[in-house]
């Protein structure tokens, strides 16, 4: 395994059914040539439907929900215990790459998003203020989940990785693309903000210790909610937003509810970092909310993250080169040090349409001291936009 660098971070986010349809030692090759040296492989996955351009035997994956991509000791879980993928090549698909040597190697890990999981431990999911259970979303206020997290990453640092990059430690978003949604009353912010608050028994205890009265939250929120799904009314986005900056300001339980959510993803990280070896990076990414500022909505607070871990590796999914300069901008500035933040883009659709809008992204994060760049994703992006990818990463003249 490759220890050490010189130079920033350049990785490629990538899943490992992927990568063994190429090969570790072909897939290394192909990084290197790009102008990559690291590779950030899901080494913890959740459920999906990928289509693969390039994959060799299949142009769409169906992966295991919640599988586990290398070998767990069982003996260091309790309660919650994770599921070994059942295909023995891709569990070991990252000591292929750490063996090969070319790239370093990083584990990303997707903590608390586990439909799996969350079906067999119903005790322990995220429940909306009416009690509906959300049984893709594992939640941090529960000790067992808190411990299984703290297991799981210990786990993984024992795998021939650098390091590993904490996805979903906190609460997953309202809308989240799970499968076969249905509804025909439309989206909005304030609408989704409130469906996705958690008031499960862990949650509501912890509220309790912090002088919250959760069930009289929840009865105003269901009192809210309620009266909008029977009125002949639809918010604009403008609109709903307005509504929830005003909620936040005129009912202090809920801006307090809030900010209790932070401290606790804020703990369990804290907890990770201290419960895996140093020489182990621990990176968290904060959000899938765009701006990243709607961080919060997950329970995650930017500058408390980035201190209680190595840092955070942000998503700056945007269709432009200036609105991923603005919101590097604002993220650095609210973390207050540009080395805990590292970059993710997406060189391709939906976001950066080709490769000079790429090296524009590339440029913009540069200018707000973001050093480490990561791009998503291996698998999913054409070959021309992995060749634009490798222009736009080669020195300018």
């Amino acid at each position: 395994m490759a220890v050490g660098r010189s130079a920033p971070v350049r990785s490629l986010y990538a899943y490992p059914w992927d990568v063994a349809s190429r090969g570790a030692r072909e897939f290394s090759a192909q990084a290197v040539e790009l102008g990559l040296n690291s590779v950030t492989l899901a080494l913890v996955y959740h459920a999906g439907k990928f289509l693969s351009p390039h994959h060799r035997g299949q142009r769409v994956a169906f992966p295991e929900d919640g599988a586990a991509y290398f070998e767990p000791d069982r003996h260091r879980y309790g309660e919650i215990a994770p599921s070994a993928h059942s295909d023995p090549a891709l569990r070991h698909v990252a000591a292929d790459l750490a063996d090969d040597g070319r790239l370093q190697v990083r584990a990303w890990t997707v903590l608390l998003h586990n439909s799996r999981l969350g079906e067999r431990h119903p005790l322990h999911v995220a429940r909306n203020a009416w009690g509906d259970a959300y049984v893709y979303n594992l939640c941090p206020s529960s000790p067992a989940v808190f411990d299984y997290a703290l297991a799981l990453c210990a786990d993984i640092a024992r795998q021939p990785v650098r390091g590993l990059v904490l996805e979903t430690p906190n609460w997953l978003p309202y809308a989240h693309g799970y499968h076969h949604e249905f509804a025909q009353v439309r989206g909005n912010l304030w609408l989704e903000t409130l469906l996705g608050l958690c008031f499960c028994a862990h949650c509501r205890q912890l509220a309790g210790q912090a002088d919250l009265d959760a069930d009289a939250l929840a009865a105003w929120l269901r009192a809210r909610v309620d009266a909008y799904l029977v009125a002949p009314v639809d918010a604009a986005p403008d609109q709903a937003a307005a509504w929830l900056m005003a909620d936040l300001l005129e009912t202090p339980q809920l801006a307090a509810y809030v900010k209790l959510r932070q401290k606790r993803v804020t703990e369990l990280v804290a907890a990770i970092r201290a419960a895996v070896p140093r020489e182990r990076e621990v990176w968290v990414i904060p959000t899938v909310q765009r701006p990243t500022a709607n961080t919060w909505l997950e329970g995650s607070q930017l500058a408390a993250l980035a201190r209680a871990c190595d840092g955070i590796e942000v998503p700056f999914y945007e269709a432009s080169a200036a609105r991923v300069a603005a919101d590097a901008f604002d993220t650095v500035q609210r973390v207050g040090d540009p080395a805990r933040v590292r970059a993710i883009l997406r060189p391709g659709p939906p976001d950066l349409g080709d490769g000079a809008e790429s090296a524009a992204a590339i440029a913009a994060v540069k200018a707000a001291g973001i050093g480490d760049i990561s791009f998503y994703n291996y698998g999913l992006l054409r070959p021309d936009r992995l060749r634009a990818l490798g222009q736009a990463l080669r020195p300018q003249p």
